[in-house]
């Protein structure tokens, strides 16, 4: 391990070097006093798993008693690893092989509509709500470390004061996991489900200067970029183009205020929630724009199935909307996934 470790801080030394060369401003090399993770790159030799058992052996120390091993897939081949220090608490980060599996192209495609009201908003009628505010403990912790000593001259803190403050970034650091595993959820299950994804580019940084808290609870910039990742043809729509109140059928443009939440077509009499609209709206100019022709349609049971899933995820609210799509189709009757969530 000790090995690793050096090769580590010399490519890091390397890398350094080649920023100043190009001109980029990196700082002085300082000290460091404790070291947050140690690599361990040899499986079977610096560190083994044993899933039965529940634990895991590492070199030089004894065995350790571990939980999240079942999310390791079955038939996986374990490579390198990572031994983290994260505000008092101890994480492996392991990199696995599975056989690869082959995937059918469906050619489906979604589109959405990203918001403050509703998260996100599906072509297929489901609009999606989730947040994960601030816990009251965190509130706590913060009200007893604002009276720990600091001493202005050293700018140091108590050794209380460390110890409050680690437990205010681990509580933060749960916050921020439970909203990376909302967005990887959502993300997962389209990328597995349809083959073209069509969102837009909207500016999400400019959002958190009104809408601030709402953004930092939901991190909505962070489940695009996900999608980006993930996705397997991802279909941006520029930013400046107008997909609110506007008609997918006839093309009539509208102005829709804030209060305004279904759109009513004035020429063609089309109606549907705003927001599903306009996630209509990008998905078809998504298609349009990068050229892909006719896509399957959507069926009453994978709107079903997808709702379903949604549901099941932790602080994740999920509803269809109910509002008809043309008046042509008022006769026909209520698709069996259509219910509020």
């Amino acid at each position: 391990m000790k090995e690793h470790i050096i090769k580590r801080l010399h490519s890091n030394v390397k890398t350094l070097q080649k920023l100043n060369k190009n001109k980029k401003k990196t700082g002085k090399i300082k000290y460091r006093k404790v070291l947050h993770s140690i690599p361990l790159m040899q499986y079977g030799i610096t560190y083994k798993v044993d899933i039965e058992k529940n634990s895991i052996h590492i070199q030089g120390f004894d065995d350790f008693k571990v939980i999240g091993l079942n999310q390791i897939p079955e038939n996986s081949e374990f490579a390198t690893a990572n031994l983290i220090e994260r505000n008092g608490d101890y994480f492996l980060h392991m990199t696995a092989y599975t056989p690869k599996e082959e995937k059918i192209l469906n050619k489906k495609a979604i589109g959405m509509d990203l918001g403050i009201k509703n998260q996100v908003s599906f072509s297929n009628g489901i609009k999606v709500q989730y947040q994960v505010p601030v816990s009251e403990r965190i509130k706590r912790l913060y009200h007893v470390f604002s009276r720990s000593k600091y001493n202005k001259e050293t700018k140091t803190r108590s050794k209380r004061g460390f110890k409050l403050l680690n437990k205010i970034n681990g509580e933060f650091a749960h916050q921020n996991n439970q909203k990376k595993d909302i967005n990887n959820k959502l993300a997962h299950y389209i990328a597995d489900n349809y083959q073209y994804t069509a969102y837009q580019n909207d500016n999400i940084h400019s959002w958190s200067k009104f809408y601030g808290r709402r953004i930092y609870q939901t991190a909505i910039g962070e489940f695009r970029n996900t999608l980006k990742k993930k996705v397997r043809t991802p279909l941006e729509v520029g930013r400046f183009m107008k997909t609110t109140g506007v008609c997918v059928n006839c093309g009539m443009s509208m102005h829709l205020d804030l209060s305004d939440r279904v759109f009513t077509c004035p020429s063609c009499g089309y109606i549907s929630d705003r927001d599903v609209s306009a996630a209509d709206k990008i998905m078809k100019e998504g298609l349009s724009l990068w050229n892909i022709g006719e896509t399957l349609a959507e069926d009453n049971a994978s709107t079903s199935n997808m709702l379903d899933y949604i549901k099941s995820i932790p602080h994740v609210k999920a509803s269809i909307s109910v509002e008809a799509r043309s008046p042509k189709q008022t006769e026909v009757a209520e698709a069996p996934s259509a219910r509020e969530g």
